[in-house]
């Protein structure tokens, strides 16, 4: 963790140190002042029983001799420390409050950094929470929230949010109240339209008093921005619940201070050039990795032991004897079958490469029962299915009865194209309706994007007409066309996929948007469709060796990263993560609305990061997916890893860092498509990665993995098993030179299979 949450200073401070505070405090001012700001100090007072309404405050600007004043009777110290980092213009900044004497009941401690020259057109981050500035029009209604009405359609609309903490679009008050725990990186940025400079706060998960809270607030000519960082976080009159701002008022916990109260602030400044957006991103990119390093993780179990587990829960719970896998196990037409995104036609992928005998029978027969009559009239993929009957995405919304979520058409063509080859490469007969009925889907898709211009969020399913557009829901369809390509050799399906991926890059990737793949967000930001952008820029890149596509790729990995959360939330005791001891690093944030971080991509393993890795040699992005995949596991229920409620192989969606549904470090007995993200992650990435010319070793398993080279020359990989349970390890060796060629589909059927035996290591040479 930073240094600067483990730094402990007292308040007699030596006259060398003073003196440097007092230049370390006028670089901090200058720089300050450059970027139009100004720091200082606040105490601020309560009414609970009015839901925190706050009744009175006091501020003081920070000087470099720190201030004293009196507040409701009582009397302040305020004085900081500022140690500047490696960079110019990035400092560690620690805030102390001494309470000299008096009391303050029902109060916070606060920390402003106030900016002019502030405009609306200013890009706001907070990484998970909140994109642009969440600064867009929303639906306000319950769960599951949908399009309500004719005018809310259309193809080129403002994005269309859930209500969420956002800054206004139109007049009015303009503020957002986020705790720390809903950022996957506690954090807060900006960049300046005017200026081009960019900005971030950056602290930690707690402080003295718990949890911090995260403000940013506009004046009503929108040319000052406030942004605040609060001990404990308190939020006023209401907080964001499920998907409305309006149905749960503030409870959070005030604190009264008296007489000899000690309390600090800490937290990182940094002011960068920032010529672009996705220079913002960058720059996170680049506070995770220094001010977040990863930390240790707990092997619990192999993937070798999950998939078994994972093969009989899904034959035992969601087979269906009239043909098909199940997406849930509960009857319901949510539940029943969903085409793409939740799991239909994905998790046949890793049951057919790696399933028994019976198994692989099973997903065959799921093929026949789809084709030909899974198909649509405009030849997309039928969205849902209901004991025997298919539907639109909706059929309880008046609205979404014909509609189809385009993303399901994308996932779907990609990864059936994607079994196809793994059919052919196990001598599987790949029949001739299937191949033409993905075609059929395909060709739908592409008829969309030529006489639209885009693929837009919702078409008719009935007629392929356009309904909702302006999303990139459809983002990892250019995957789909390079697929289609490969197995077809028609250009056409190349060509259309770079066209598309211009599309989506232009309108979007350079914008610093993604949106509208879940189907129950509305158009929320999320990191469904960031990371179909990731898939579809890297396939192009595989496809067409064109450096172009590598350099986007990398651009929207970065962006993919803000929804990964970098560090261990600290749970509240007996809470059902705190007790089961949940490492949170590389949880996933599904989107802006669903304020959650469970394990695991929906519906992916991330494999596009290891094909980023070996073209770029950036190691950003195979720690990353290390995090992601060495997270999920810890979500799975299984003999030795019992959940109240929960059936052996059941993985929940939810992760709980923040009070949005079930209350932090709580969860829910669910069984979902988390369990195919963790099916696909046990089968298509490699347990172990070795770089044969750098000599690094990326242990993605439950595995520990270590080179050592001997005075002959020769190059040993070391695995210890430390789990109970035997490994069957993916091990996963290349050079440089093979690593610049494309990885292409299923490349895990040729990696080597290592037997480590539970509790014991096994050396392999290597060379």
């Amino acid at each position: 963790m930073l240094k600067m949450f483990k730094y402990n200073i007292t308040c007699l401070i030596g006259l060398y140190v003073f003196s440097s505070n007092i230049l370390f405090c006028q670089d901090l001012a200058a720089d300050l002042l450059r970027n139009n700001g100004i720091i200082s100090a606040r105490i601020n007072k309560y009414e609970p029983s009015r839901y925190n309404y706050l009744i009175d405050r006091k501020s003081v600007e920070l000087d470099t001799a720190g201030r004293s004043f009196e507040f409701e009777g009582s009397k302040w110290q305020v004085t900081k420390d500022i140690k500047p980092l490696e960079n110019a213009g990035k400092y560690e900044v620690i805030v102390y409050f001494d309470c000299l004497f008096g009391e303050v009941t029902n109060a916070s401690v606060s920390v402003d950094i106030n900016f002019k020259e502030w405009s609306k057109e200013n890009y706001v981050l907070m990484p998970a929470a909140v994109y642009n500035g969440n600064r867009y029009p929303a639906v306000v209604m319950d769960y599951m929230p949908f399009f309500n009405d004719p005018a809310q359609l259309g193809l080129n609309n403002p994005i269309l949010l859930s209500d969420q903490p956002r800054l206004n679009y139109r007049d009015g008050f303009s503020r957002i109240q986020e705790r720390s725990g809903s950022m996957s990186v506690p954090c807060l940025g900006f960049r300046s339209e005017k200026s081009n400079s960019g900005f971030f706060i950056c602290f930690q998960q707690e402080g003295d008093y718990g949890d911090y809270g995260i403000d940013i607030e506009e004046n009503s000519t929108r040319d000052i921005a406030t942004i605040t960082l609060t001990s404990p976080v308190v939020r006023e009159i209401q907080r964001h619940w499920l998907c409305r701002m309006d149905a749960v008022p503030s409870t959070d916990k005030t604190v009264n201070f008296k007489t000899g109260d000690k309390i600090k602030i800490s937290f990182i400044i940094d002011l960068f050039k920032c010529p672009s957006i996705q220079t913002l991103f960058d720059e996170l990119s680049d506070l995770r990795t220094k001010n977040y390093p990863s930390v240790e993780k707990p092997d619990l179990i192999p993937f070798s032991a999950i998939f078994p587990i994972q093969e009989n829960k899904l034959n035992r719970e969601n087979w269906r004897e009239s043909g098909y896998y199940a997406v849930g196990v509960t009857d319901d037409f949510f539940q029943d079958w969903q085409i793409g995104w939740v799991g239909g036609m994905i998790t046949t992928l890793p049951l057919l490469a790696e399933g028994n005998k019976e198994t692989r029978e099973r997903v065959l027969r799921n093929f026949d029962w789809l084709f030909p009559k899974g198909i649509s009239p405009s030849g997309y993929y039928y969205d849902i299915g209901y004991k025997g009957k298919f539907e639109g995405a909706f059929p309880n919304k008046a609205l979404g009865k014909d509609l189809h979520l385009v993303r399901k058409n994308a996932d779907a063509t990609y990864y059936i194209f994607r079994q196809f080859d793994l059919m052919r490469k196990l001598y599987i007969p790949v029949k001739s309706s299937w191949l033409e009925g993905n075609l059929k889907a395909l060709d739908a898709q592409i008829k969309t994007w030529e006489k639209y211009g885009q693929l837009g969020q919702f078409v008719n399913q009935q007629t392929g007409e356009l309904i909702i557009g302006n999303t990139t829901s459809a983002g990892i369809f250019p995957a789909s066309l390079c697929a289609a390509y490969h197995q077809t050799s028609d250009a056409r399906y190349l060509e259309t996929a770079k066209a598309i991926g211009e599309y989506y890059y232009n309108t979007f990737i350079t914008k610093g948007i993604s949106c509208g793949g879940p189907g129950d967000a509305m158009q929320s930001f999320d990191s469904e469709s960031s990371y179909g952008l990731l898939e579809g820029m890297v396939e192009l890149y595989e496809t067409t060796n064109d450096k172009k596509w590598l350099k986007r790729s990398e651009e929207m990995a970065h962006q993919f990263a803000s929804w990964i959360v970098a560090y261990d939330f600290k749970f509240p005791p007996n809470t059902a993560h705190q007790k089961l001891d949940i490492h949170t690093t590389g949880g996933v944030y599904a989107n802006t609305q669903n304020k959650t971080a469970p394990g695991g991509i929906c519906t992916h393993s991330g494999l596009a990061l290891l094909k980023l890795y070996r073209a770029s040699k950036d190691i950003f992005y195979i720690n990353l997916l290390r995090d992601i995949a060495h997270a999920i596991p810890q979500f799975m229920a299984w003999k030795e890893h019992p959940q109240p409620g929960f059936h052996e192989g059941w993985v929940s969606e939810r992760c709980d860092m923040n009070d949005w549904l079930e209350g932090i470090g709580e969860t829910y007995a669910y069984s979902c498509w988390a369990e195919t993200s963790l099916l696909l992650t046990t089968v298509e990435l490699p347990g172990v990665y070795v770089d044969l010319d750098s000599k690094q070793v990326f242990a993605i398993d439950h595995i520990k993995a270590s080179l050592t080279k001997k005075s002959n020359g020769k190059l040993l990989l070391n695995l210890y098993n430390s789990t109970i349970y035997d490994a069957r390890v993916k091990v996963f060796a290349e050079s440089a030179e093979k690593a610049q060629k494309p990885l292409g589909l299923n490349a895990f059927l040729n990696w080597p299979k290592v037997e480590v035996p539970a509790g014991k290591t096994v050396v392999v040479k290597l060379y």
